[in-house]
């Protein structure tokens, strides 16, 4: 639960209320949001749940596409993973960590690039640790963020007077677009993405039919609630909508409820937020190249797993490396259109391996799925969403990322030898 608390509670726990409330501008939209992505999010969860349990090896969706539509689609989500979805991820949580951290000691902006790849590279040696190491710091971020949330939570409550509340929710909103629902759905989507990570790691949980549903589906729970009650503190914290940047925002509403002199608070809890998600992405990120090397298509000491340490080496360098790649050549917003809609495609085609592949039996070793086929219709019908929404809003960032994915297709057939 806590690898999924810190998987997903990121920046984009600060930075998504800002944009619900610059889009929605409706405490009651942006709750309704929180609650319809956190229901969407739980119906893909339970089948990730289910497909952990009956496949509890390291790798997650590159072993459900394998077993589901063969070598070949494995291989090309690997290659995704690779060239485009993990370093994606890792880029844009090192800016996030980068932004914030400047903010927070008054240093200029300009530094963003250099303070991120070396904060990727510090993550990357405390993964290498081992996974004691990086369990602990991930347990210790994930309480953080919840007291974080409490600390944030109880600072509206006691700072605000009656007469603010009823200014700020009685601010006029703006008028509620379909390019507003849009911006919306994206933002909501990215702060809850990465949960799905948790299947990388089937291998090393003990107990995976009781422990997957309840750290998936418990997670998300978590989550859904910080997000609400960390928006109502955001809302309770504006004097009106924000019509700033992001840092400017959070910064503004960690002045109104800490004061002048601890305004940066905020920001500097983004600092911590972010620290866990960095570590929680690059120890759960390589196991998908274990699977593949074991499948003879990844080379093999590129993936050389310490079974000591519980880590892989060569595989978390490159991670590093083509994530620093990334930060240098793009934006935060440019990183987030090349890697999240490949990414978005790929989940959504692993999970539909619910219904490509024959269910066991009720078995006590087998979670399975509450009243399917409607959790996955309901998951699906999320994915296509933000597909469309990407190609209409970011299409050069979106294409630029599916024709690296395009060009694993080739490699495939050089890589993966035939089998019947």
């Amino acid at each position: 639960m806590a690898m999924v608390v810190s998987q997903v509670v990121g920046v984009g726990i600060f930075l998504t209320p800002a944009t619900m409330m610059r889009t929605l501008g409706s405490p009651r939209a942006a709750l309704a949001m929180w609650a319809v992505m956190g229901t969407l999010s739980a119906a893909g969860a339970l089948c990730y749940a289910e497909l952990s349990t009956r496949f509890p090896q390291a790798g997650g969706s590159y072993v459900y596409l394998r077993k589901a539509y063969g070598p070949r689609s494995a291989f090309i989500y690997g290659w995704m993973a690779l060239l485009v979805m993990d370093p994606g991820l890792t880029a844009a949580l090192g800016i996030g960590f980068a932004q914030y951290l400047l903010a927070t000691i008054g240093a200029s902006p300009d530094l963003t690039p250099s303070v991120a790849i070396a904060a990727i590279a510090a993550f990357g040696l405390l993964t290498l640790l081992g996974i004691g190491t990086s369990a602990r710091a991930i347990r210790w971020t994930a309480l953080a963020k919840l007291s974080i949330v409490v600390i944030l939570v109880g600072a509206a409550i006691f700072r605000l007077s009656d007469g603010e509340v009823m200014t700020t929710q009685g601010a006029a909103a703006p008028p509620l677009t379909l390019g507003a629902l849009a911006a919306s759905l994206i933002a909501a989507f990215f702060a809850f993405g990465g949960w799905w990570e948790l299947g990388r790691m089937g291998e090393e949980v003990e107990s995976p039919r009781q422990t997957m549903p309840r750290a998936l589906v418990g997670g998300l729970a978590l989550v859904t609630a910080m997000y609400g009650f960390v928006s109502v503190a955001y809302m309770l914290g504006a004097s009106g909508l924000a019509s700033e940047t992001d840092e400017a925002f959070v910064l503004r509403v960690g002045a109104s409820l800490f004061g002048r002199t601890a305004g940066y608070v905020l920001s500097g809890m983004v600092v911590v937020a972010v620290a866990g998600s960095l570590a929680a992405v690059l120890l759960g990120s390589p196991r998908v190249y274990v699977a593949m090397a074991r499948d003879g298509v990844f080379p093999e000491r590129l993936a050389r797993f310490n079974a000591f340490r519980g880590t892989i080496p060569a595989s978390t360098l490159v991670q590093v490396v083509l994530a620093s790649g990334l930060v240098l050549l793009g934006t935060f917003n440019d990183i987030l259109g090349y890697f999240v809609p490949c990414a978005v495609f790929f989940l959504g085609l692993a999970a539909t391996a619910v219904l490509i592949l024959p269910r066991p039996d009720t078995s006590a070793e087998v979670f399975r799925t509450p009243l399917h086929p409607l959790p996955i219709g309901l998951f699906l019908l999320m994915v296509v969403s933000v597909l469309a929404l990407f190609v209409v809003g970011q299409p050069r960032q979106t294409l630029l990322g599916a024709l690296v994915v395009a060009l694993g297709i080739p490699a495939s057939w050089f890589v993966v030898r035939h089998r019947d």
